[in-house]
């Protein structure tokens, strides 16, 4: 049953994507690839943050299904175009790194914006070991990341790369022990829920463009303008001198 394979949900401004697959350690095929594309197309707009992790603590994401890739059904533009969606969305995205990440689990995690990481995990890109050519897009956005000296180690090299080595290179934001894992992610997913969503969204928006080498002068201008003109700007600052949590309606 396909649909158990991908889990999402949404609750008090908070979606979870959960890769359910631990026997294919949550390799993800055209069917799993559609419908985490149908999870992304129906995060309400009331959701804040989306969290992204998986159901088995081992294998946070395997990467492509190989076997669809051999047989010529899935190619990399098409688990790109799933990734690229995420790494779009208006909202902050967070991967729960809770087991090891391999191939384009890489770059599932790398298009989420933050990615805090359980002790013990290893990530590598096999890509050149099976005679793969990562996706174009995929280089790019590892490149865009890391510099051309790292991405040579992941991808060329195909390193792997422990938990501690991933920490100090910053292909992840922080690391913990299993047993508050979840905990971390659910704090940070709540800190990110108690900021203004405007100036969230605009600096997300600004930021992306930046990373993207393509700066719309007059776009970010608009965006840092319309926070500047906004209700929820006054609620911050009131709510500053009054030394209580703002309320922000995102407006």
């Amino acid at each position: 049953d396909n649909y158990r394979k991908i889990i999402f949900n949404q609750k008090d401004g908070i979606a979870r994507l959960c890769l359910n697959n631990p026997e294919k350690h949550n390799a993800l095929g055209l069917a799993e690839l559609d419908l985490i594309e149908i999870a992304l197309n129906n995060v309400s707009n009331e959701t804040r943050v989306l969290i992204i992790e998986s159901f088995d603590d081992r294998t946070f994401c395997s990467g492509a299904n190989l076997s669809q890739i051999l047989e010529g059904s899935l190619n990399g533009e098409r688990f790109q175009s799933v990734t690229n969606k995420i790494a779009n969305l208006r909202i902050p995205t967070v991967a729960a790194l809770s087991g090891n990440i391999f191939g384009g689990g890489v770059e599932l995690a790398l298009s989420c914006d933050f990615r805090i990481g359980r002790q013990g995990i290893i990530m590598r890109i096999p890509a050149a070991a099976l005679g793969l050519c990562y996706p174009v897009e995929g280089i790019k956005r590892l490149t865009e990341r890391f510099g051309v000296s790292l991405v040579k180690r992941v991808l060329v090299g195909a390193e792997t790369f422990n938990a501690d080595q991933m920490l100090s290179l910053r292909l992840i934001d922080s690391l913990h022990p299993n047993e508050i894992l979840n905990h971390v992610v659910e704090d940070y997913a709540q800190a990110l829920l108690a900021l203004a969503p405007m100036a969230v969204r605009a600096m997300l928006a600004i930021i992306r463009q930046l990373e993207m080498g393509a700066l719309e002068q007059e776009q970010a201008k608009m965006l840092a303008e319309a926070c500047a003109g906004s209700e929820d700007l006054k609620e911050g600052i009131i709510a500053l001198r009054e030394k209580r949590a703002p309320i922000f309606k995102d407006r």
